[in-house]
């Protein structure tokens, strides 16, 4: 397959999941695995690259072992929006730790703000993803103390609306300053 045909239809399955969230808000599905999916889904379409595997699957970033990365999972973690400084460092020293994939406005919130508004137009909702859809690399740690906090799949009570990564402020988790080794 030529590759402007291979990037078109790329182009096209992100498009694709525009559509499912398009008809998942119009239809007010409670579901919240499946708003994952194509969350997920239209991200990894839209980001490319090692974000989808040899056969354009998205991949899933989850309980990752820094010992255990492939090049291909550790260029994406250094290409999520938010890794935090104790995740960096775990990357780059390769010690025992674990790592997540974090939305930093959780999916929960994302499906709540969506659904305020039905008649959301796909490149409607593009632009709020642009927006609210961030990814965090975390340590397991880290994500415990988002859990301790009440803060795992909720925005901190004063949540200003716009700092998309308000949960890690309040729960002190640093973010890395370079992706660049130490």
């Amino acid at each position: 397959m030529k590759l402007n045909t291979m990037k078109a239809n790329l182009d096209k399955l992100r498009e694709s999941y525009l559509r499912y969230l398009k008809i998942y808000i119009e239809l007010q599905n409670p579901d919240g695995k499946l708003i994952r999916t194509f969350l997920d889904s239209w991200f990894a379409y839209k980001m490319k690259g090692n974000f989808l595997t040899k056969n354009n699957i998205p991949r899933w970033f989850n309980k990752l072992n820094t010992n255990k990365l492939s090049d291909a999972e550790k260029d994406c973690l250094l290409k999520m929006n938010f890794i935090s400084k104790n995740a960096l460092e775990a990357i780059y020293h390769k010690s025992d730790t674990y790592l997540m994939k974090d939305h930093s406005v959780p999916v929960k919130i994302i499906h709540k703000l969506l659904q305020s508004d039905l008649s959301r137009s796909e490149k409607n909702i593009e632009e709020f993803l642009n927006k609210y859809y961030r990814l965090g690399v975390l340590t397991k740690a880290e994500d415990i103390r988002l859990n301790d906090i009440k803060l795992k799949s909720d925005m901190p009570q004063d949540w200003d609306g716009n700092d998309v990564f308000a949960r890690y402020k309040k729960a002190g988790i640093v973010r890395a300053t370079s992706t660049m080794p130490f």
